[in-house]
């Protein structure tokens, strides 16, 4: 059985970096390391199986009426097992009693052809959320895609 519980800043720190070296093919670039800095300042939920933190997503509100997910990560063994949509559920439940009707999410473009990052991309089309537009916010040679799910009661 899993449990989702938000968690505390410095827990999220840490798990952040615990599941970011489980994951290299999505965390193996050396800028990714300040993401378990940043979750240390937003709100976290971990899911944890059988007393473990195996997952956790962290959300940031930019505006009053949407939640951004900033970090989303699951430790490897525990993939495709449910809990990202757990995850994300949760996050959705948080952001509404907060007053947003939007959740947002930025990853890899698939136009890129990263075949880790297309799984990543092809979960979060399956659980709701939908192609806004691609940018290039972090290196000319490498395609963000923003997402955007409505959130409704």
């Amino acid at each position: 059985m899993t449990i989702i519980n938000l968690i505390s800043p410095d827990l999220a720190h840490d798990l952040c970096i615990e599941i970011t070296a489980d994951l290299p093919e999505w965390f193996g670039q050396p800028d990714n390391v300040h993401y378990a800095k940043g979750v240390s300042i937003r709100t976290s939920f971990v899911a944890v199986i059988e007393g473990k933190h195996v997952g956790l997503i962290t959300l940031e509100f930019p505006y009053l009426n949407n939640a951004n997910i900033y970090w989303m990560g699951i430790l490897k063994d525990f993939h495709d097992q449910g809990l990202g949509k757990q995850l994300i559920l949760a996050a959705e439940k948080y952001a509404l009693s907060k007053g947003a009707t939007s959740l947002t999410v930025e990853t890899l473009s698939p136009t890129e052809n990263d075949a880790n990052y297309n799984k990543t991309y092809n979960f979060y089309l399956k659980i709701g959320f939908s192609p806004l537009f691609d940018l290039k916010p972090y290196s000319p040679d490498q395609a963000m895609v923003y997402m955007y799910k409505t959130l409704r009661i």
